[in-house]
């Protein structure tokens, strides 16, 4: 039986008389790669914004691991262990990599750098990440920061994390990096769920794949099962 991490149901986000989100229900399973599917514009990314904290339903109801929330701020959803890594990262360019870690975390903890950077080190060894945790941030590639960005949320207690369109920025090298470690932190248990249109990446890095098509929820499907006719025909509606 496979242990459901969140549950969303008939969750509807409007913003003045545009209807992003329609009555949406679907699910994200424990231990799995879940690609959000969907053509530009589809509500995708605002979807998941409700599950980060960044967005409030108008209607609908989330539960993160059985139990009803309201997720009211990134800190909700941090508390909740739901992560997101944006496509704009929230990093500040003239602190190291340590320091943007430090940032994020309860004034009740204390700031020690050096238990900072060892624990980062051992996240990024634990799922195969580089990262010098003294490097500055203006001075990192556009993965680089995208490595901390993920490192960052895996500090802060996440095991569902939600990646926004996380292969635009990146070389094909660095995206077969990126999915290696996507699979060893699946494999540790976490839940990772990456909106996307690109359909060889769903087919190749993602366990299923859920559509929305114009708002609404079209629907899932096991990527074992799935092809690229399939997909655009999901995404679509042809």
């Amino acid at each position: 039986m496979e242990q459901i991490a969140v549950k969303m149901t008939n969750i509807t986000k409007t913003f003045g008389s545009v209807v992003a989100n329609n009555n949406i229900s679907m699910d994200i399973r424990r231990g799995e790669i879940l690609s959000l599917l969907g053509e530009n514009g589809s509500g995708k990314t605002t979807l998941m914004n409700m599950l980060s904290g960044i967005y409030f339903p108008d209607e609908g109801r989330i539960y993160v691991d059985g139990r009803e929330v309201a997720i009211r701020s990134p800190r909700d959803a941090y508390d909740l262990g739901i992560g997101m890594i944006h496509q704009h990262f929230k990093l500040v360019d003239v602190f190291t990599a340590a320091e943007n870690v430090a940032l994020g975390l309860d004034k009740k903890q204390k700031f020690d750098k050096k238990a900072i950077a060892k624990r980062m080190t051992e996240i990024c060894r634990k799922y195969g990440f580089e990262i010098d945790t003294s490097q500055k941030v203006y001075t990192m590639t556009v993965s680089q920061k995208q490595t901390l960005e993920i490192v960052k949320a895996l500090y802060r207690g996440a095991d569902i994390l939600i990646l926004d369109e996380p292969t635009a920025v990146l070389t094909p090298q660095e995206t077969q990096k990126l999915f290696n470690v996507i699979r060893s932190m699946r494999d540790d248990g976490k839940s990772i769920v990456i909106i996307t249109h690109k359909l060889n990446e769903v087919l190749e890095i993602s366990d299923r794949v859920a559509i929305l098509r114009k708002g609404e929820y079209a629907g899932d499907i096991n990527t074992a099962d799935a092809t690229e006719e399939i997909l655009t025909e999901m995404m679509v509606g042809k």
